[in-house]
């Protein structure tokens, strides 16, 4: 350091890195439905599946009666 710098202060070097309250509940917010979207792709083929053999066995959840209606 030379006598012309002024010494490093790191208090507050950055202040504006800290991320504003909407943009961390924006963040949130897009990754809980990236989640849901992803939870959704990864469900669906088994479900499918899994009503596909219940109609194959017979028991078609459309021809299920309600009880009480």
């Amino acid at each position: 350091m030379s006598r012309f710098e002024n010494p490093a202060q790191f208090d507050n070097t950055y202040p504006h890195v800290a991320p504003s309250r909407g943009t961390l509940k924006t963040l949130l917010m897009l990754a809980a439905l990236l989640a849901y979207i992803a939870g959704f792709v990864a469900l669906y083929p088994v479900v499918a599946s899994s009503v596909a053999k219940s109609v194959s066995d017979g028991n078609d959840p459309a021809l299920l009666q309600s009880v009480g209606f």
